[in-house]
């Protein structure tokens, strides 16, 4: 196996190790895409402490079977799969109750295990999912987003008709805007970047809004002052959390939504003034059929996100200009590693 590992905050270096079947449910494959994400930079930067070093990162990734450690019905050589990054620990009350869903330390690529910046992975079979010739590989690295967006919409039971305000206009706020549309709600989302909210436009999104102090009078505008129902802060949106609470409506649920939480600084007065409902979804384990679902069907417009392709040789040139635009403070683009070469 080929690899990159995050050896020290800022360094980055080629390894290499044999990635062997661990037993008859194991499965071999072959990576062809690895996306790179802000999250993945902020590791590399040191500013996420939990993660501890040495790790390769990369926490989604689609690849082809090369080997299976016994036959399978649904799988074959060469079948393309979607890697799931979310593994429960299978030691805690909740995996041993047989509420894996509920797993109280989950194994996470990318974060306290391995993730899939390298050209070959072992997994078990439960832990990939077939992906239909429909969904294209530079699509199906935005599984996990997906799944994570139907997880904060599934937490917070959205109605039909119901307006929900989304802070965050990245790829991932995009996702769930256009998911709130598909299950007959109203996103309004709020966002930093105008190319962004240019881009959420396009992609269908009719109410996108510039994160101001006058955030909260445009909601109400949108929603005849009743403000709104349901809340979506995505934790690395770079918005102030205030501005979420504040356009909440009394007794409404706000979702916390994102992998980590940077710096995070939760209004709980204002919460506990409007009586509002708080949920945290860091993962989307268990909808990863789902999400396949959702983009085979085309229930969602990624167009408009195509990311650029990288060869593995220049992981290291790439990593450190996205080091550069993250200390820097702006949004960090995501990056596609092509993993074939």
């Amino acid at each position: 196996m080929r690899g990159w590992q995050i050896t020290e905050p800022g360094k980055i270096g080629e390894i290499n190790k044999i990635e062997s079947l661990s037993g008859v449910d194991s499965v071999k494959i072959k990576l062809t895409r690895t996306l790179i994400t802000e999250e993945d930079v902020a590791i590399f930067a040191g500013d996420e402490k939990s993660v501890k070093l040495p790790i390769i990162p990369g926490r989604a990734a689609v690849g082809q079977i090369t080997e299976l450690g016994q036959q399978s019905a649904y799988l074959d050589k060469g079948t393309r799969v979607f890697l799931s990054p979310v593994k429960p620990c299978g030691e805690c009350y909740h995996c041993t109750s047989g509420k894996p869903e509920k797993c109280y330390s989950f194994k996470v690529a990318g974060r306290n295990s391995d993730g899939f910046l390298k050209d070959f992975a072992v997994l078990d079979s439960d832990e990939i999912y077939p992906l239909p010739q429909t969904v294209k590989d530079d699509d199906a690295v935005y599984i996990d987003y997906v799944t994570l967006a139907v997880s904060a919409i599934d937490k917070l039971a959205i109605e039909k008709g119901q307006h929900v305000a989304i802070f965050g206009s990245s790829v991932l706020g995009s996702i769930i805007a256009q998911l709130i549309i598909y299950y007959q709600g109203v996103p309004i989302l709020v966002g930093n970047d105008d190319n962004e909210l240019l881009l959420a436009k396009k992609s269908g999104i009719y109410y996108t809004v510039k994160a101001s102090p006058r955030t909260d009078k445009e909601v109400a505008s949108f929603t005849s002052g009743r403000m709104a129902e349901k809340v979506v802060y995505l934790t690395r949106s770079g918005i102030p959390a205030e501005l979420a609470y504040k356009v909440a409506a009394p007794s409404a649920t706000v979702a916390l939504v994102g992998y980590s939480s940077p710096n995070l600084k939760v209004p709980f007065g204002t919460a506990m003034n409007k009586q509002l409902t708080n949920v945290c979804v860091t993962n989307g384990y268990g909808n990863a059929e789902a999400a396949i679902n959702i983009l085979s069907n085309k229930a969602i417009d990624l167009s408009n996100y195509k990311l650029p392709v990288t060869k593995m040789e220049a992981i290291e040139k790439n990593l450190a200009e996205r080091l550069e635009i993250y200390k820097a403070g702006n949004p960090v683009p995501g990056l596609l590693v092509n993993m074939l070469g």
